[in-house]
């Protein structure tokens, strides 16, 4: 599995405080709360807060990767997609992306490549960094560490540093390139200092971890601090970690909730998420229904479904003032568009009886099906 540097080892042990948020005591990562409900996390959240660091690599958080959408995401992704139409290459950049990740839209990974592909081919070097990222990951088609690093430096060269980024990575960890941990450096400075925060963070990675120079902690807290400054919002995550434990920096829990607070609102849908199990449970801090139904919507528009599951099912017993039925449906809709495939069912449901949605009986039955192969037996034969 690729390794995102040495950031992931310091995520696993923000996502473990954000449960804190300055209110108490500090309880073990994966530790389950007394009298909770089962919880919204997914398998790989779950193992991550468990202390499983490769997990945490599949995590992946969505708004920082679509500049520009939001909090509208269904009026935004028209918007963007109406620019498109006008030859706006960037906003074509941002609508390849919306379909990458299902934000505003449906998850459509080859409509996303072929828009990227346009749009880089149009002289957009944001669509050729993020058309890279399809390659380095192996989104919609087979893996090409070679041809992303080509799609990375093009954008590099013309000063996009999201592909500086994507190619420093690359030549740190020997990816379609030798290894090159200088090399890496080199780029990430130059993207940090460009005012780029995910390029700090990374770079504050490699120093935290000694990834191919000497380890140096007060220096990687630094480009970590950068980075949490210029919107990269990991960076935000372990500054947290730091005042809260006292890690390089001085305890400071009050601090420490400001930034795990900037880590969800900067698009960590995670992040959002635990702070949601806390405020609902009241484990740590007062019960905070209120502010868990936020927290969960944020994270629900941030592509969380299992986020927006939640919300359907609490918003179908009426749990949530002025959340109607048919807003119910339109969560479940979402789950299932974002992977919660407990929320296929209720969503088919809707569909076939046009409650809250239009009523489309081919899609109905696409959703059963969904449901069922994921084990709903309830959805099946519908």
């Amino acid at each position: 599995m690729r390794q995102r540097l040495g950031t992931i080892r310091c995520v696993v042990f923000a996502l473990a405080l954000l449960a804190l948020t300055g209110c108490g005591a500090a309880r073990s990562p994966g530790t389950p709360v007394r009298g909770q409900r089962a919880s919204p996390f997914t398998e790989s959240e779950r193992h991550c807060l468990n202390g499983e660091l490769a997990a945490c690599d599949e995590i992946e958080d969505r708004l920082p990767e679509v500049a520009g959408i939001g909090p509208d995401f269904s009026k935004a992704s028209l918007v963007l997609q109406d620019e498109c139409r006008q030859e706006k290459r960037d906003s074509c950049a941002r609508v390849g992306q919306s379909w990458r990740f299902g934000i505003g839209t449906s998850r459509d990974p080859a409509k996303a490549a072929d828009t990227l592909s346009v749009a880089c081919k149009a002289g957009s070097p944001l669509a050729c960094a993020w058309w890279g990222e399809l390659y380095a990951r192996g989104i919609g088609f087979g893996r090409d560490p070679s041809l992303a690093l080509k799609l990375f430096t093009m954008a590099c060269e013309r000063h996009e540093p999201r592909g500086c980024t994507g190619a420093a990575i690359a030549a740190s960890e020997g990816s379609g390139t030798a290894l090159n941990t200088q090399q890496a450096i080199a780029l990430l400075t130059a993207a940090c200092d460009g005012g780029y925060g995910p390029a700090c963070v990374h770079l504050g990675a490699i120093y935290e971890t000694g990834h191919g120079v000497e380890r140096e902690r007060q220096r990687a807290l630094r480009q970590f601090e950068r980075g949490c400054e210029l919107g990269g919002g990991v960076g935000c995550l372990i500054m947290g970690v730091a005042h809260r434990y006292g890690i390089g920096r001085p305890l400071d829990p009050e601090l420490a909730l400001e930034y795990f607070q900037k880590a969800c609102n900067d698009g960590h849908a995670t992040a959002c998420l635990q702070l949601a199990e806390f405020q609902d449970t009241g484990e740590i801090c007062d019960v905070e229904p209120r502010k868990a139904t936020g927290s969960r919507d944020r994270a629900c528009q941030l592509g969380a479904g299992v986020a927006c599951l939640a919300l359907g099912e609490s918003c179908s017993r009426g749990e949530i003032k002025h959340c109607t039925p048919e807003y119910a449906s339109l969560y479940f809709v979402r789950a299932c568009s974002n992977g919660a495939t407990d929320g296929c069912r209720p969503a088919a449901e809707a569909f076939r009886s046009g409650y809250g949605v239009v009523a489309d009986p081919g899609k109905a039955k696409e959703l059963f099906k969904k449901g069922c192969a994921a084990g709903d037996t309830a959805a099946c034969g519908r």
